[in-house]
């Protein structure tokens, strides 16, 4: 499977928009660091198709990429086919 990132986005407190931060550093069995959802827990990074943004924009709505608080944000992946944990 070969897909490209197009964000990496991360907030500081939950409950907001993430924001396009271009990299950050990734801690195993944690997340990304300094982003809200990091921790010892099940969702320490989530990701989205960028494909999954641009049918919401199609349909009217203004988002980009940490607009569903997904940190990673990729093209050419099926996401789907990821088990939890990859």
């Amino acid at each position: 499977m070969e897909g490209i990132v197009t964000a990496v986005c991360t907030s500081e407190t939950k409950g907001v928009p993430k924001q396009d931060v271009g990299q950050a550093n990734l801690i195993e069995n944690h997340g990304l660091d300094g982003d809200a959802h990091a921790g010892p827990w099940h969702r320490q990074v989530s990701l989205l198709a960028e494909e999954s943004i641009a049918k919401m924009r199609a349909k009217g709505l203004d988002v980009g990429p940490g607009a569903f608080a997904e940190n990673i944000t990729a093209r050419g992946l099926n996401l789907p086919s990821l088990p939890i944990g990859t």
